[in-house]
C-alpha cells in the first residue's frame, strides 16, 4: 500500500528538510541501530529514526528507503541535509518522539502480522 510523503507530513507536522524524487512509501521501519536497518528486505520504506547523523542517509540509501523521518526534535547537521540533497533521499524532521511518531504512523499503515503471531 502506497502512503503519500505529503500524508505523513501533514500527519506529523513535519519539516521537509529535503523532498527527495520519491512521493510515496510502502512500508515503516523504526530503528535506532543502523545495523538493524541493513538486516531488512523491506524496500521504499520510511526510515524512522532518532539519529541524525550521515550515517543513517547513507543506511537509508543502502536499503533503498525512499525517505528519513528525524524524530525528538533534534538539531540536524548540515552534511546529514547536504547528503539526503545528494543522494535525491526525503528528509523530514518531527518534534514528535519515536514511540509517539510510530503510534501516529500505524493510522497510516494499518499492521498485518505475520505467521499467526
Amino acid at each position: 500500500m502506497k502512503v503519500s510523503i505529503q500524508d505523513i507530513v501533514e500527519l506529523l507536522n513535519c519539516k521537509v528538510l529535503y523532498q527527495g524524487d520519491k512521493d510515496y512509501v510502502i512500508g515503516v521501519l523504526a530503528s535506532g541501530l543502523m545495523s538493524d536497518v541493513l538486516t531488512t528486505d523491506m524496500e521504499e520504506i520510511l526510515l524512522v529514526t532518532g539519529l541524525t547523523t550521515p550515517q543513517v542517509v547513507r543506511t537509508a540509501d543502502m536499503v533503498e528507503a525512499n525517505a528519513i523521518l528525524l524524530t525528538n526534535g533534534k538539531n540536524v547537521p548540515e552534511d546529514t541535509v547536504k547528503l539526503a540533497n545528494e543522494l535525491k533521499i526525503t528528509l523530514l524532521w518531527t518534534s514528535y518522539y519515536n514511540f509517539e511518531a510510530c503510534v501516529l504512523l500505524g493510522k497510516l499503515f494499518p499492521v498485518e502480522r505475520k505467521n499467526g503471531f
